[in-house]
């Protein structure tokens, strides 16, 4: 696999956060940035498509969209196991 070497400056509590952050996980700082970079890839494509689908499709009323975040965010109930 080819690879592209950066380098990037960031403020040294960033990078302390991030280095400490790395440790945590048993992974490299170039593997915890590389993660990063992708997901913000995957965030950036999801909003092109979002955006898409709605100059498609039109938008989703605001009254379904509020329906569907309230369903999200509710806490889940418990669902008791039969003894």
């Amino acid at each position: 696999m080819a690879v592209d070497r950066l380098s990037v400056t960031v403020p040294s509590e960033l990078g302390e956060a991030l280095r400490a952050l790395a440790a945590s996980r048993g992974e490299t700082v170039s593997t915890v940035v590389t993660d990063a970079i992708a997901q913000q890839l995957r965030l950036v494509a999801l909003d092109l498509a979002l955006a898409e689908a709605d100059v498609r499709f039109g938008k989703l009323p605001a009254k379904l969209i509020a329906a569907a975040e309230a369903e999200l965010t509710a806490p889940k109930k418990r669902k008791r196991r039969a003894r």
